[in-house]
């Protein structure tokens, strides 16, 4: 009876095998890894024994293959559906374990989209700028989300993110300005630089599932609460940074267009590029002692801002960090900075006249008195810098043709770089509305009232250099 079994059994082999060697075609389209077809709609690749699409050229396609010629279809190509601005649905069948490098780049009508169950890989770009998509489900069989995979759908209100992703991207959901409310994968330890930038509309994070980062008064943050990935759009009025946070990253509140007023806390350190840009009705920042860094584009568009105060403590202002404060009129920099980088106060029209320490020893192109007229840099009117003989702002301003003063007196006899008497005094009274108000603890109070003292000695050292120089 075995014997009979075995018998049969091998029977089957050699006709499954006949069969085979009876189509050539398959058996060429299996093994040569150079094999290309076309069925009109899609055009084919074998790789590693499986067909890649690896170029749409249907106008019009709903629905992807699960299986060609015999050979199943397994991956979609680098660009293979890149400007396929005319689908608008796209089911893609389980066998696909692949999406690669912008994949779907510029589907700028695709709307609504089913992801392969088995799906192990997304490439970097690849559904960036589809922006008729309004909502998303990721299968469970990702562990990463790209830099760039979903940036610019800018309809997007919803995206579903299974446990298992463990890291998202650079820029991963770039200007997902749509985005309403994300959930937290339980798996999740990595969140990457500008993964959540110009979040306009995002009203709720949950972050319940997962140990490593917390949700509190708004504030996505790390289990430690030091570092701060993402506010919600809906905060108003005063922010206040929590004592205890070290470090805001990233775009952290890029697009907050409700916050009024900023206080940081002694603890923070860093302040990462983009962190508060795009905030159009943000009028007064807080600095306090401690903050060494300000990164680039950190306040950058902010249109209301009307002073600036830099802290003793900032070694560095990045490129961009303040342009565009179109309001601003004073602004204060230590003695200490040591780098000032390019475009950092570009187009900042009402600045008319600053000083820089001698501390500095490197300032970037464009840092002072430019702005843009159409695509072109050009000089502000009316701008003047007051610089150290044979500093490097005095170089910055002879190689940029602004004009300038050489002023050599010891910096720190004016307790400031920049100023302007009128704007030093609004500041004052910020400050003393503010602890008016009772917000603040006893603490904070007595040091706001020492910045109040500091401040007014500065305005009468100011007033003092002033005199002297007249004579």
């Amino acid at each position: 009876m075995k014997i009979s079994k075995f018998i049969a059994s091998a029977a089957a082999v050699l006709t499954a095998l006949s069969s085979l060697a009876c189509s050539p075609a398959f058996a060429e389209d299996a093994l040569s890894v150079e094999t290309e077809l076309s069925d009109g709609a899609f055009v084919y690749k074998v790789v590693d024994g499986s067909y890649t699409i690896v170029k749409c050229t249907a106008t019009i396609v709903t629905q992807v293959p699960g299986i060609r010629n015999g050979v199943a279809i397994t991956a979609i190509g680098d660009g293979a559906f890149a400007g396929c601005t005319a689908i608008s649905e796209l089911d893609l069948p389980d066998s696909i374990k692949s999406i690669g490098d912008n994949a779907f780049m510029g589907c700028t009508s695709l709307s609504k989209l089913i992801l392969p169950e088995r799906l192990e890989h997304i490439g970097e770009f690849a559904f960036m700028g589809c922006s008729s998509l309004t909502e998303l489900e990721l299968p469970d069989t990702l562990t990463e989300i790209p830099k760039f995979a979903f940036s610019r759908c800018d309809h997007l209100t919803e995206i579903k993110l299974p446990d298992s992703i463990k890291t998202i991207g650079e820029s991963a959901f770039y200007e997902c300005t749509s985005l309403e409310k994300f959930r937290i994968p339980a798996e999740l330890k990595e969140i990457k630089p500008y993964a959540f930038q110009e979040w306009y509309s995002i009203q709720d994070i949950d972050a319940s599932a997962n140990d490593s980062f917390t949700v509190e008064n708004g504030l996505l943050m790390d289990a430690k609460k030091s570092i701060i990935y993402r506010g919600l759009a809906s905060i108003e009025g005063d922010l206040y940074i929590p004592d205890g946070v070290t470090t805001i990253r990233t775009s952290a509140f890029s697009g907050c267009a409700r916050i009024q007023n900023l206080f940081l806390p002694d603890s923070l350190t860093s302040i990462e590029g983009y962190a508060f840009s795009f905030c159009p009705n943000l009028k007064n920042i807080d600095f306090s002692e401690g903050l060494a860094n300000i990164g680039e584009s950190a306040f950058a568009y902010d249109q209301s801002v009307t002073n600036i105060s830099i802290p003793t403590t900032v070694s560095t202002i990045g490129d961009s960090a303040f342009a565009f404060n179109i309001s601003a009129t004073g602004l204060i920099l230590p003695e200490g900075i040591d780098s000032i980088g390019s475009k950092a106060f570009i187009g900042c029209s009402e600045l008319k006249r600053i000083s820089v320490p001698k501390s500095v020893s490197t300032v970037g192109d464009d840092a002072f008195g430019k702005t843009y007229e159409g695509d072109s840099i050009v000089d502000m009117d009316d701008f003047e810098m007051s610089v150290y003989s044979g500093s490097a702002a005095q170089k910055y301003a002879k190689s940029s043709k602004v004009k300038y003063t050489v002023v050599d007196r010891n910096i720190k006899n004016m307790a400031f770089i920049v100023i302007v008497v009128g704007a030093l005094s609004a500041a004052v009274v910020f400050a003393v509305v503010l602890m008016a108000r009772g917000r603040k603890s006893p603490d904070r109070a007595a040091k706001k009232a020492k910045k109040k003292a500091e401040q007014q000695a500065a305005e009468e050292s100011y007033e003092k250099i002033i005199d002297e120089n007249k004579k």
